[in-house]
């Protein structure tokens, strides 16, 4: 059994349809001390507090100045615009911050994933903010192959019976882009700091992918 930290938080980023949830789950399969975060999860948490950012942070709670303060949720996590996915980054960092928080204070080693993550806004001038200082290791998932990602999303349709593959070639070519520069912005980011990789999916299988990731763990001087 590998001698993980008890309080290790491993950040799963990455565009739709990368494989953050089927890596989160096969490293739940062979880690079973681990507990899964996702989306879901930090959207739980996140509507809890909505009502005190409300009154709080934008300090009216009229729809017109409650709308422009969430605005960045409004958009699409497949918007195809990265700059709006660091917005929503940014936004979200408070709620996974209280889950990082809790999970680290109970000391239960922790993956967290979404399509609303970018984890160069956890860090100013390659600092990582309060409360992600220790045992945090974020890693993007990237797939430089275009028609993997395809037909991942293809998969993905069939698996939940959408209609029509949902528009797949669409949704995937709108995504791609903010797949390439979040896997740049990652990459420029990991030159400065210990923490942070961004992998690249396109021929790795699960359970190869989490053996690298725990390689990762195993090395990283946290």
């Amino acid at each position: 059994m590998p001698n993980f930290p008890k309080d290790l938080v491993l950040i799963l980023s990455g565009v739709p349809c990368v494989g953050k949830t089927t890596i989160a789950y096969e490293f739940l399969k062979q880690f079973t001390e681990f507990r899964r975060v996702g989306e879901l999860d930090v959207l739980r948490t996140m509507a809890r507090a909505v009502a005190d950012d409300a009154i709080y942070a934008s300090g009216y709670i009229g729809e017109k100045k409650l709308r422009e303060y969430f605005r960045p949720l409004y958009y699409s996590v497949s918007s195809g615009d990265f700059t709006v996915m660091k917005q929503q980054s940014e936004f979200m960092v408070k709620y996974i911050r209280e889950i990082v928080k809790r999970q680290q204070a109970r000391k239960i080693p922790t993956i967290i994933e979404g399509s609303c993550i970018v984890p160069s806004t956890y860090f100013i001038e390659g600092v990582p903010i309060k409360d992600f200082e220790r045992n945090i290791l974020f890693v993007n998932l990237y797939l430089s192959d275009e028609k993997e990602h395809l037909n991942r999303r293809l998969s993905r349709c069939q698996e939940r019976d959408y209609p029509n593959d949902f528009h797949a070639e669409e949704k995937i070519e709108k995504i791609r882009d903010e797949n390439i520069q979040l896997h740049l912005d990652t990459l420029s980011l990991k030159e400065r700091v210990h923490n942070v990789f961004s992998i690249d999916t396109s021929k790795l299988t699960p359970d190869v992918l989490v053996y690298t990731i725990k390689n990762i763990i195993d090395s990283n001087p946290f």
